[in-house]
């Protein structure tokens, strides 16, 4: 009885961690329209097109956003900004 009950529990929290979802393209468009135009939120300079995709790069590799978003990305030049401390994307910024 002690084991069903210790392996319900366990199955319990794995269920209960708070899990990342993938950004697709439609969503990655969305967010690169609405972070653009609000002032403040992205870096205005442009950034080199080396840099642009290793940032996508490395959000593609940690499964933040999907391979279809990281294609736009790379030929609109749009990438993740992302957050270091929880691995989340704050905002899609234009690296042009």
């Amino acid at each position: 009885m002690m084991v069903k009950t210790l392996a319900l529990a366990g199955a319990l929290s794995l269920l209960s961690f708070e899990s990342v979802a993938v950004m697709d393209l439609a969503a990655y468009e969305h967010r690169a329209r609405i972070d653009s135009g609000i002032g403040g939120r992205c870096n205005n300079k442009p950034i080199p097109f080396q840099e642009l995709a290793m940032r996508i790069d490395w959000a593609f590799n940690r499964g933040l956003i999907t391979e279809r978003a990281a294609y736009w990305g790379k030929a609109y030049g749009y990438y993740p900004v992302i957050d270091i401390f929880n691995f989340k994307i704050g905002a899609i910024c234009s690296g042009r």
